[in-house]
């Protein structure tokens, strides 16, 4: 994606930030893992959570959307060709194949026929015979080399989730969350201001935990705290996966960054500074998702609480 953004005179940091960013609205989209976690942790339906996730996902996509365009203002950035139902078709066409992968992902998770692990092995099988046989693009010797450069860059990613995870061992030993969860209680908030202070509060551990460590360390201590202020469990669920998808983008351990650097070969500071902008876009769309709850639980509703005859 970088080459064609540059050929399109984006410049680099602006790249970067979307490329760096884009990955983490597949925190809530389902299958999220995250949420998968939250429901073992809080004790919720899995299900209800993937659907609660759709709504704000998209509305986070829309907002990084509107970003996009305007940047594409600011830089002088215009693409002449205009939309047409038999370009989309055709590009469709050329894409079905690259697509396989995620059939392959959901259809098997949905269908029992593999775990979410075995999942990722399959497709990754998939887009190599899609890359070599259908498409041509790449030769086998290639598919090695991308092997052993996804080693690499996976290898730097454990390192840094290695030293989040140590760093999360330390504030759970000190009790950091239990402290945090026994000042909320003790403050007597009302739900609008519980709800601000319990984001600022994740917004805060998300630059320093991993999604997972953060979500099983801290749900078990402000799930109760939530549940007794009458803030829907699902609905929250959404809020903390938010928060610490955010929390990828932002330093010193944001995953996302590290593996962007890794990746695209930009400096860190340039990744920075174009993932400011969706930061700010992403705590906007943080804000509506908290307070109009029923972008998260309205479609759960419509899906799994309908009246039997």
């Amino acid at each position: 994606m970088l080459p064609a953004l540059s050929a399109a005179r984006y410049p680099d940091r602006v790249s970067a930030g979307l490329l760096a960013s884009a990955g983490t609205i597949g925190v809530l989209i389902p299958p999220s893992i995250p949420l998968i976690v939250y429901g073992v942790a809080a004790n919720e339906s899995v299900p209800r959570l993937f659907a609660a996730g759709v709504l704000p996902g998209l509305l986070i996509a829309g907002l990084m959307c509107a970003l996009v365009l305007v940047q594409s203002r600011q830089h002088g950035i215009r693409d002449g060709r205009s939309f047409s139902w038999s370009g989309l078709a055709v590009a469709a066409r050329r894409a079905a194949f690259a697509l396989a992968p995620v059939g392959i992902i959901l259809g098997g998770i949905y269908s029992g026929l593999f775990s979410p692990t075995e999942a990722a092995g399959m497709a990754c099988i998939a887009a190599a015979f899609v890359a070599c046989v259908v498409y041509r693009d790449l030769g086998w010797r290639d598919v090695l080399d991308c092997a052993e450069r996804a080693a690499f860059l996976t290898a730097q990613v454990m390192v840094i989730v290695a030293a989040a995870g140590v760093f999360s061992w330390v504030l759970t030993i000190n009790q950091a969350p239990q402290d945090i969860a026994n000042w909320i209680t003790a403050a007597s908030m009302s739900p609008f201001v519980l709800l601000l202070a319990v984001n600022l509060a994740l917004l805060l551990l998300g630059a320093f935990l991993d999604p997972i460590a953060a979500i099983l360390v801290v749900t078990p201590l402000l799930a109760p705290v939530m549940a007794a202020a009458g803030v829907d469990l699902v609905h929250f669920g959404v809020v903390m996966t938010l928060n610490l998808a955010i929390g990828l983008l932002t330093p010193p351990f944001g995953l996302s960054l590290f593996v962007a650097q890794g990746t695209l070969g930009l400096p860190l500071g340039t990744i920075l500074r174009g993932a400011a902008p969706v930061i700010a876009v992403q705590i906007l769309g943080l804000a509506i998702v908290t307070y109009v709850p029923a972008l998260s639980t309205s479609l759960p509703a419509m899906l799994f609480d309908r009246p039997t005859n």
